[in-house]
């Protein structure tokens, strides 16, 4: 927007252009994807990311819980599945030639290990 625009435009207005987001955590790097809850589901938030990391969807899986108990689902919504603004989701691939999945390992979790050890 120009700042012309911006300035003529109403604080609602404004607001309105603001887009919600995901932070999407693996390893040691944090990912920012804007989304919408209504109408983007689990495969759209996968296809951005695909163009961020070039790793194919098929080898990603995304999660709700740090834990991995909770896999987000392909096909429904983002709102259908409580993922709200400024949500942390966790995601892991495929280990490369292989069936098997990494760990789901964050930031967070190098930082416990190391003060616990």
């Amino acid at each position: 927007l120009s700042q012309r625009t911006a300035a003529a435009m109403s604080a609602t207005e404004v607001e309105q252009i603001v887009s919600d987001y995901v932070r999407i955590k693996r390893k040691m790097t944090t990912i920012f994807i804007y989304m919408t809850p209504g109408s983007d589901c689990g495969s759209d938030l996968k296809a951005k990311l695909n163009a961020v990391t070039k790793v194919n969807a098929i080898n990603m899986k995304l999660f709700l819980d740090k834990s991995g108990d909770v896999v987000l689902d392909d096909n429904k919504t983002l709102a259908d599945q409580k993922v709200e603004n400024d949500q942390e989701l966790y995601l892991i691939f495929r280990k490369e030639g292989s069936d098997e999945w990494e760990a789901i390992e964050t930031a967070d979790s190098k930082l416990t290990e190391a003060a616990a050890s």
